[in-house]
């Protein structure tokens, strides 16, 4: 579990982090959300440790980052933004390499190499120069190393960020895989991947926090996000408008098609929608279409985040 109470960080008396909370246990997957410059990656290096954080406090499992940040560390793997990796060396090397980092030795080091050449698919580039791997093996590279040690907690910055359509699959298929037995922070700028493997939002601006729920509550944000719009024509449609919230817009004349506009609140779409259908028949209405609005993450995006 990682906790982070009140960071912040200034740069120069210009504030980068502004008083940021959060809280990631095991099983739980946190995307890390906002504009570029809204200080993710400045957060990411505090939560593992890299640099300190001006005020604030993090603590990894127990352990605290200031007073005994070896502990700490040695419970997280990190992807940097940007899969840095040493040139001159091959992909098992490196992995040897990190592994010697991270204290192990021998056969240890070597079951932890292969474990994670498996993982994260390497065994084809294993001999071949870092320098030479395309930015998807490099990327894949860089996650390997993140996870030799067999962390409980994963800090992952822009983990598919430039990679195509099937390795993007392939390392949210890894994170959901891997979130059984860790709790991970996805920081990213790709929406998509809020959807794909995330289990809450974590949304901040100029540092600061503009929202934190679950992914079901963010969605939520989109206008028209949890409506059903139906059309229907004929018959009587006084029992559909019995549903709390539901708003009629008729048609010109008796017998026209008109829309009906069913809110879900809190509740499921499709719960709603099972409702409804069950009721159509005593109206003795033809329906002629049944919308459920789509709800585009980068609207929410833009409302939570860039016009907060």
């Amino acid at each position: 579990m990682i906790i982070a109470e009140k960071i912040a960080k200034q740069y120069a008396g210009k504030s980068a982090l502004c008083g940021l909370d959060l809280t990631v246990r095991k099983g739980a997957v946190l995307g890390f959300i906002g504009p570029n410059g809204a200080g993710k990656s400045t957060a990411m290096r505090i939560l593992c440790g890299i640099m300190p954080p001006s005020s604030g406090h993090v603590t990894v499992d127990g352990f605290s980052m200031k007073t005994d940040p070896c502990s700490a560390k040695e419970r997280i793997g990190y992807l940097p933004e940007n899969a840095p990796l040493y040139s001159g060396m091959n992909v098992l090397a490196f992995l040897r390499f990190c592994s010697e980092m991270r204290g192990l030795a021998g056969k240890k080091r070597e079951l932890a190499v292969e474990r994670v050449m498996e993982i994260c698919r390497l065994d084809e580039v294993r001999y071949e120069e870092t320098d030479a791997l395309s930015k998807g093996y490099r990327r894949r590279t860089c996650l390997a190393q993140a996870l030799l040690h067999h962390p409980d907690n994963l800090v992952l910055d822009e983990p598919t960020d430039g990679l195509d359509p099937d390795q993007k699959r392939e390392i949210r298929s890894l994170i959901e895989d891997l979130k059984a037995e860790t709790a991970v922070i996805v920081s990213t700028h790709i929406l998509e991947e809020v959807d794909a493997v995330c289990d809450r939002v974590l949304a901040i601006r100029h540092g600061e926090k503009v929202f934190d729920g679950t992914t079901a509550e963010f969605r939520a944000l989109a206008p028209d996000s949890n409506r059903i719009e139906l059309t229907i024509t004929g018959g009587n449609p006084v029992p559909l408008l019995s549903f709390p919230g539901a708003e009629e817009i008729p048609g010109s004349a008796a017998g026209e098609e008109r829309t009906i506009f069913f809110p879900a609140g809190n509740g499921s779409r499709e719960e709603l929608l099972a409702r409804i259908m069950n009721k159509i028949p005593e109206t003795g209405c033809q329906v002629i279409s049944c919308r459920l609005p789509e709800i585009r993450l980068s609207e929410i995006f833009a409302k939570t985040v860039k016009d907060a």
